[in-house]
């Protein structure tokens, strides 16, 4: 995100980095707040891996977010959960589709959306996100290649001929996104799905990434599509490019690669 955004300057937006040892302001929970005051703050961080208590860290700083933006006097809050939260469906899940995650990072996602519900401090908005090309399944096999170490991805193939569908999103499209939702003239939903809105192919983005894959026939309850209906985003920022050539080219290109 801080490649695209700098590459993208708003002359209108300032954004202040925070980490523990990374660029920006060096600042983890419990100590002084050191930011002054903010317009939104964008809480990316999050635990992906681990243990039931190590994913439980994900409400931890999802409240530890609401504190520091109360205290910074910000009028909201952006919150990064997962299309991972939704109960399995065949075709696009809506933001009133059931929760009913089937993993525990899912299940942990959810319980942070939950805590959020009762939180204090500024407006708090959800978002749902799918894929983000550069940092999901598929990269590691594509870096994979830059080193020569380059090995087929092996993607189940369905009666259709087409392999897993998903909600994918260009970074420097979600960079986008998150300023726009950040410095929104209006009140946000509580919760919004992020992602273009139309399914994208995996064998497509291997394509466009020129990274060889070879087939396999998808095994029984073996599930095609997990794709998001965004139409409520655009609604917020307009329509997002759902071409797998733009979409993996926006990280290559971020990457260096291109």
């Amino acid at each position: 995100m801080r490649l695209a955004w700098q590459a993208a300057q708003r002359p209108d937006v300032e954004i202040l980095y925070q980490s523990r040892k990374g660029p920006g302001q060096h600042w983890c929970p419990g100590q002084p707040n050191p930011f002054g005051r903010v317009d939104a703050v964008i809480a990316l961080w999050g635990v992906t891996h681990g243990s039931e208590a190590e994913l439980d860290m994900n409400s931890e700083l999802a409240l530890a977010a609401q504190d520091v933006a109360a205290e910074c006097q910000a009028g909201r809050v952006l919150h990064c959960s997962s299309v991972a939260v939704y109960a399995p469906k065949e075709g696009p899940l809506t933001e009133q589709d059931p929760t009913a995650p089937p993993n525990p990072y899912g299940r942990a996602k959810l319980r942070m959306e939950q805590d959020l519900q009762t939180a204090a401090g500024p407006a708090a908005t959800i978002l749902r996100i799918g894929s983000v090309a550069g940092a999901e399944s598929l990269a590691s096999s594509v870096r994979a290649g830059w080193c020569d170490q380059a090995a087929a991805v092996t993607l189940d193939q369905f009666a259709d001929g087409r392999g897993p569908a998903r909600s994918y999103i260009a970074p420097t499209d979600l960079a986008r996104v998150l300023v726009d939702l950040a410095v929104y003239p209006e009140p946000l939903p509580k919760v919004v799905n992020v992602g273009a809105n139309a399914p994208v192919y995996m064998e497509s983005l291997l394509s466009a990434a020129q990274h060889p894959f070879q087939w396999r026939a998808a095994p029984d309850g073996a599930r095609q599509q997990a794709v998001m209906d965004c139409a409520l985003l655009e609604t917020l920022v307009g329509p997002l490019d759902t071409d797998p050539r733009h979409i993996m080219g926006s990280w290559l290109s971020l990457e260096g690669r291109k």
